[in-house]
């Protein structure tokens, strides 16, 4: 029988993961709400349709932050 061993988590990963959670969350739901949008041809509500590729954008810059500062110590440790 194996037994998995699962590490730790700090309480600096929790927080870390919750963020990462929420981050995640937050691109989805700006890509579910941009893609409705945009496959509503009959909408004319262009100020939406911008505010929802905004959010979009913001979001997908967030969760890149977010990953790129996780790389970064790990990087500096490897080299």
């Amino acid at each position: 029988m194996h037994e998995s061993i699962t590490p730790a988590l700090s309480p600096g990963d929790a927080t870390e993961s919750s963020s990462k959670q929420a981050l995640c969350k937050r691109l989805v739901m700006a890509k579910t709400q941009l893609d409705r949008l945009e496959r509503d041809g009959a909408s004319k509500d262009l100020t939406a349709l911008s505010a929802a590729r905004i959010e979009f954008a913001l979001a997908s810059r967030a969760l890149a932050d977010e990953l790129m500062a996780q790389e970064s110590p790990n990087e500096h440790t490897a080299s």
